[in-house]
């Protein structure tokens, strides 16, 4: 019987069971597992116990082959849809699973006899997962337009959080969504590409507007517009939020909706059927942490191409800096800044220009790479940046694709009950509950309204065996 291997939380993905369909979904107990290299059968070892139980320190258990005396942390250990990752991507895609069967059941009144969603996730704390350490920016200036509406959907959301979260007997819910446009930045060598993308953003409705450097200048006095030759504005449904806010309000509504919480990490899945005319290779997937584990794949050689990138947000202070007039900044050098309040902060990064150089197994924090590297170009573009003073930084992962830095939405194209939500490559909190939305309806109804508004087919995972990568212009 062929193995499947996985962990949580970047492979956000999801196996769905409806009907009569065969749950052979395996989950960890409550308890933090690592993987197990004992045997071909074993899926799951317990790393440390975190309640009194009568189970030994690195017991193992395969669930899924009916071991009577395995940790039993589900009704019958089962469930009609297993979430590998409680990040954002997570918990919305739980959110939106549960939203769409409940206008179908004519139980949605009982929690207790609605179908099962178990989310899994081996960190509750989730301090190192990418949503918690994000900026938390939400933009409409993509250059696909299946990446424009998902973010446009995303932000519909973003201002209605109360009325789609509000949980009785809890506090309303604030995520802190500041609508505050960003400004692209263009030099003569990529004007004609700007030109283009705002071409394609307006087509798909989102609200920009076109700047020369005269105007530029105008609008934004305190830049230095030297080089410039055009800018993108945006007007609407742009500005930044606390992501982590957001997750606690969806924990709470989830909760309330009768999802299970399981901590723990999922390493296995078995196939019910296997054939030498169906042959098992492999797919990569890599943690945020580092760590690594294998997903096995109907195409020899066909590989899921997500893994950690590390990215550094540094924060400073500048008291004669812009305040009120202060976008999301996007210079043509891959530099960006934004204001933090209004009391003189900034955040601002770059993302490297060799990602070799850069030590992904950990969250250090290169200092260097601000001083020599981002302050010059912060210094060049807002002249009151030179007299900065570097209070703090951070560092995250992007949940980086390197195919083509975009997500990956949809079923597996071998085990049917296999989904993705993944590889969004720094622009999973922009569009999180907008693709959650699009793949629940896809797994709960199949294609509907949702669809015709927003075609995630592009993104599927098909893209990787076929060699097309659906080309985003507009990365940061």
């Amino acid at each position: 019987m062929s193995l499947i291997k996985t962990v949580a939380r970047v492979c956000q993905m999801t196996c769905g069971y409806r009907h009569n369909f065969y749950r052979d979904v395996l989950l960890a107990s409550s308890y933090n597992f690592t993987r197990s290299s004992l045997s071909p059968n074993t899926i799951w070892k317990r790393n440390h116990s975190a309640i009194i139980s009568p189970f030994e320190f690195d017991e193992v258990h395969d669930i899924h082959d009916g071991d009577r005396d395995a940790p039993l942390i589900l009704p019958n250990n089962e469930a009609e849809f297993v979430i590998i990752g409680g990040g954002l991507m997570g918990l919305s895609l739980a959110f939106h699973l549960w939203r769409n069967l409940e206008e179908l059941t004519p139980i949605k009144a009982s929690k207790h006899l609605a179908p099962v969603i178990a989310v899994v996730e081996r960190d509750p704390s989730l301090s190192k997962a990418s949503s918690s350490l994000s900026c938390g920016g939400i933009r409409q200036q993509f250059s696909h337009p299946c990446n424009i509406k998902l973010s446009m959907k995303s932000t519909e959301y973003l201002k209605n959080i109360k009325l789609h979260l509000a949980t009785a007997g809890q506090d309303i819910p604030d995520v802190q969504y500041n609508p505050q446009g960003y400004l692209f930045l263009a030099t003569q060598n990529g004007a004609d590409q700007l030109m283009t993308n705002y071409t394609t953003q307006i087509e798909n409705g989102a609200k920009v507007m076109l700047m020369s450097q005269n105007k530029l200048k105008e609008v934004f006095p305190w830049m230095n517009v030297d080089g410039i030759e055009l800018a993108c504005y945006g007007l609407e449904n742009e500005g930044w939020y606390d992501p982590w806010a957001l997750m606690e309000a969806l924990k709470i509504k989830l909760k309330s909706f009768g999802v299970r919480f399981v901590t723990g990490e999922v390493v296995g899945f078995k196939k019910k059927y296997a054939s030498e005319q169906n042959p098992a290779g492999r797919v990569i997937a890599s943690m945020p942490d580092g760590s690594r584990t294998e997903i096995a794949e109907s195409v020899q050689g066909t590989y899921l191409p997500v893994e950690p990138r590390k990215r550094y947000v540094y924060t400073v202070h500048c008291p004669d800096g812009p305040i009120f007039d202060c976008p999301m900044v996007v210079d043509p050098s891959g530099l960006y800044i934004r204001r933090e309040g209004f009391g003189g902060h900034y955040i601002c990064g770059m993302s490297p220009e060799d990602d070799n150089s850069v030590d992904h197994s950990n969250l250090d924090v290169d200092y260097d790479f601000f001083h020599e590297e981002v302050w010059p170009r912060l210094a060049h573009r807002i002249p009151a940046m030179e007299k900065l003073k570097l209070k703090s930084a951070w560092a995250g992962y992007y949940d980086y694709n390197t195919f083509d830095q975009n997500g990956v939405i949809g079923k597996h194209p071998y085990y049917w009950n296999f989904s993705f939500l993944t590889g969004f490559s720094g622009h999973g909190v922009q569009m999180a509950m907008g693709a959650a939305a699009c793949l629940a309806e896809k797994l709960v109804t199949g294609p509907g309204e949702l669809s015709k508004e927003i075609d995630v087919t592009p993104l599927g995972f098909e893209r990787f065996i076929i060699n097309r990568p659906v080309v985003e212009a507009n990365i940061v």
